[in-house]
Formats: C-alpha cells, sequence, structure tokens
C-alpha cells in the first residue's frame, strides 16, 4: 500500500467502495456515515437480491447500489474508488473480486480497519472448530472479571457495530483473518484442517490466511498443542514465534480423572469438568484454551474462574444436551458441519445402546477423518440422512469389515429427520446417548444448522412416549 496499516480515519479523504451489501457492508457504510466528515461512498454488490433493499433502509438512502452480475464489467462509477472494502462473502478466487484488484485500489476489510484501529485491546481467535465456543467464553471470563467487554466477528456481529469497551473479544474468519494488516494484542488458536477451499483457492492459501493473525508481533500467542495440523503449519511458517502451547506435556494441559478432567496450569488445577455443563474432550480442550488466552490479557480474575466455567452453557447446536423424561439423552450438535466435527462429537460421548444420526449435503470433502474415528468408537448404531448418508454407510461398512468390526455396529439408511428419530427412540435405552451430528452442511432439505436443530427437536417432543408425558 506504500503507507501504513489502514484505520476508519484513514478513509476521510478517500472514495471508499463497499464491496457487498450485507451485515458486515451496512455496518460499515453505517460506521463511516457517522463520522463528522463522510467520505464519498460507493456501494457494491455481486447480486440483486432483498438485501440491497435492506441495505438502503439502514443507512437511510444516503448510498446508492450498484450491481455487477457474474459474468458483466464493473460499473464505469467503481473506477472512481481510491480504496475498497471487502465483505467476507467476497471469495478471493471470484470474478467479482478479481475485477476490484484490477482497478489498482487498496483492499482492506471493517474487521481488518477495527482490528487496526483498537489492537492494543483486542483478544482475536480463530481456528477451523472450536472458536465460536472459545471466544465466547473469553467474553464471559472477562466480564466476570468486571471488564466491559464486547464480543464480536464471526458469530454474526459485525465489528464495525460495536459499542466502545475496554477490551473486545473477537471471533475471526479466515475471511475475516485475510486482510489484516495488525495482529490482536493477544491471538487465541483452536484447530486447523482445510475448510472454505471455494474461498481460498487451495488449502496452503487458506492455512496462510487463518495464520495472519499472528503476522504481525502479537504480543501472546495460545496455541492448541493437541491439533498436529495446527502445530506443524504455524511452526512452518512462523518458527521464531514465541507460543504458549496447551495440550499434552506444557503448562498449560488437561489432567485425565477418569471420565473427566481437571484443566490445570502447571501443578494448580482450576477446574473439574464434571462442574461444567459443556459436554466433549475436545470442548474442555477448548475450555482451558479460553482460560489461558484469557488469562494472557491481564484482565482475568483468578478467583473468577470456577464461578464463571460451571455457569458456562456453551453455544445451541454444539453438542447440546436435550433432556428427555424417557431417560434417553438426546444431543443437538447440528453444527458440526464437517467431518472433523462429527468425529470430534464421537470421541465425546459413549454409551452402550448409542445412536449417532449423521449426514447432510455432500460437498466432496475427505471423509476419512470420520471414518477412523467410527472404527476406533464403533458406536452401536448408525443412522444415515440424505444426501451424504448412504455413502458414508458405504465408507464406515468397508472399513468396519477391514477392522472385522462389522458385527459390533448396525448401520442403516433413513428418509429424513422424523424416521431417524423415530428410529433412534426404538434403539435407544434410558442412560443411552442419541447424537445428532450430521458432519456435513444442511443444504437442501435445510434452509440452515438452526432449521436442522429445530427440526431435531420437533420430532423429538413429537416421539415422546405416551407414557412418559
Amino acid at each position: 500500500m506504500g503507507r501504513g496499516p489502514w484505520g476508519v480515519a484513514d478513509l476521510v479523504d478517500q472514495c471508499v467502495l463497499i464491496v457487498g451489501v450485507g451485515r458486515e457492508g451496512a455496518a460499515m457504510a453505517t460506521r463511516l456515515l457517522s463520522m463528522s466528515s463522510p467520505p464519498r461512498i460507493i456501494a457494491l454488490d455481486g447480486a440483486q437480491g432483498p438485501h440491497i433493499e435492506d441495505f438502503r433502509h439502514t443507512v437511510g438512502g444516503a448510498i446508492d447500489v450498484v450491481v455487477c452480475e457474474p459474468g458483466s464489467p464493473l460499473p464505469e462509477v467503481c473506477a472512481e474508488a481510491t480504496v475498497a472494502v471487502m465483505s467476507p462473502g467476497i471469495p478471493v478466487t471470484g470474478d467479482l473480486h478479481r475485477s476490484i484488484r484490477e482497478l489498482s485500489i487498496p483492499l482492506t476489510s471493517g474487521s481488518a480497519l477495527f482490528v487496526s484501529d483498537h489492537h492494543a485491546r483486542v483478544v482475536g481467535v480463530t481456528g477451523s472448530k472450536g472458536k465460536s465456543t472459545t471466544t465466547t467464553l473469553i467474553h464471559a471470563l472477562l466480564e466476570g472479571s468486571g471488564v466491559n467487554a464486547k464480543l464480536g466477528g464471526n458469530m454474526g456481529i459485525p465489528l464495525q457495530g460495536l459499542d466502545p469497551a475496554e477490551y473486545y473479544a473477537l471471533e475471526l474468519s479466515s475471511y475475516q483473518c485475510h486482510y489484516l494488516e495488525v495482529s490482536p494484542d493477544v491471538v487465541g488458536l483452536t484447530a486447523l484442517f482445510p475448510e472454505h477451499l471455494d474461498w481460498h483457492g487451495s488449502s496452503d492459501a487458506y492455512y496462510d490466511d487463518k495464520l495472519s493473525i499472528v503476522a504481525h508481533n502479537p504480543r501472546v500467542v495460545v496455541a492448541n498443542a493437541d491439533d498436529e495440523i495446527l502445530v506443524r503449519e504455524l511452526t512452518q511458517r512462523y518458527p521464531h514465534l514465541p507460543v504458549t502451547w496447551v495440550g499434552h506435556g506444557h503448562e498449560w494441559h488437561l489432567e485425565p480423572d477418569g471420565d473427566e478432567s481437571w484443566l490445570c496450569r502447571g501443578d494448580q488445577k482450576l477446574f473439574h469438568t464434571s462442574q461444567s455443563r459443556i459436554l466433549g474432550r475436545h470442548n474442555h480442550q477448548n475450555l482451558l484454551i479460553a482460560v489461558a488466552t484469557a488469562t494472557a490479557t491481564g484482565r482475568v480474575d483468578d478467583t473468577a474462574l470456577a464461578g464463571v466455567l460451571a455457569k458456562f452453557e456453551g453455544l445451541a447446536h454444539r453438542l447440546e444436551r436435550i433432556s428427555d423424561p424417557s431417560g434417553v439423552v438426546f444431543v443437538n450438535d447440528s453444527l458440526a458441519t464437517n467431518p472433523q466435527a462429527g468425529a470430534a462429537a464421537l470421541r465425546s460421548l459413549h454409551s452402550p445402546g448409542m445412536v449417532w444420526i449423521v449426514g447432510g449435503h455432500d460437498r466432496g470433502v475427505d471423509y476419512q477423518p470420520l471414518v477412523d474415528q467410527v472404527v476406533v468408537s464403533r458406536p452401536r448404531h448408525i443412522l444415515g440422512l440424505p444426501a451424504s448418508g448412504g455413502k458414508l454407510l458405504g465408507l464406515f461398512r468397508a472399513a468396519l469389515e477391514e477392522a472385522g468390526a462389522s458385527h459390533e455396529v448396525l448401520l442403516e439408511e433413513v428418509l429424513d429427520m422424523a424416521v431417524a428419530v423415530t428410529r433412534a427412540r426404538e434403539l435407544a435405552g434410558p442412560g443411552d446417548y442419541v447424537l445428532m451430528s450430521p458432519a456435513a452442511p444442511s443444504f437442501g432439505q435445510y434452509r440452515d444448522y438452526r432449521h436442522r436443530a429445530e427440526e431435531f427437536r420437533s420430532w423429538i417432543e413429537k416421539t415422546l412416549p405416551k407414557e412418559t408425558v
């Protein structure tokens, strides 16, 4: 850029092209319009839709929107822009991004501008899974210590819309990390595996973008030592970066205690997971990463730790326990939208008559991590949902036969969620888990993962045995 990192104040004398007029773009426009001397703003989107009217309503008609349909040239007015603020939904591999690059103007984002302006008071968390839970707990730990903290980022809270605060706990996606020119003061890294390759173009580009959060000298980096890919990629790209590792053999670690664990810092036992409302060892690891990361801010009251951890309920749709008078333990893990998340759920839960409901949109990913975990965990019943359920059952069957364990797992393809839950009630007994962890996105049958979870809950209620009502 030939200049230092961009902040919002640097846009005053610019002609700003806001690319993407969803929530992020609307928050950016609102922030710029609130300035005493707002810059000239051009808003651009890649498709017509109701979101454009929503944007116009949000900005009160102060900014018009131009549209560049796929395959069309940029509207001429875009050539007048001197800087582009990109929304996360605009992939770097797409035609629209390519056309904007050809303008030869600087590219930034609302998230990058926010972190540049507030980095000394920002803890930023990223990872291929676990980042939402970790960020939300960091925020709870800060608030529980009396800090005026705000939560925002990839969970649907645009950073440019956040109110002023003493500290900010931010969940940052790979898309948001791509444009960062300044690192947060404290960084937490939860896990790493290839994701969103259609946006980034390759797994290597994804790793580059994800880990660029540490590229600009953060004061503290906390990372999951038990994630092999994260350890490898982080140390290869940043070999001289000081890292506070969390995991086996390190100061911050989980000490097993039967089916539960202690969250430990050195010899100090901080919290016993039996007191937590959060299921799953991988989630307990995320709790520990959150505690280590929050502690690194220097703003956490150690005496508040246990109380905050005991009250923390986690996030909806992530290994969420659903009470049922039959004694069957239903678990909603609808946010498990990839094989790695499904495998983590399988590692976390076990019961003699466990039923696992799996399957969803098939986006052609590598299912091997899931297959390997099935061979290890061997849940008693697996019910396969469309569209990937049949394919997955075939992969599981072949792997179990090779392991000589095909008789231990009963595989059954089901038509929809209604059939899956009805069948699960027939198979599971009191104390058994019925885990809905699809390991796939919800496209096709459902609007989103929330809709899928609603269907799961609805059929749990509809199939409740009459004698328990």
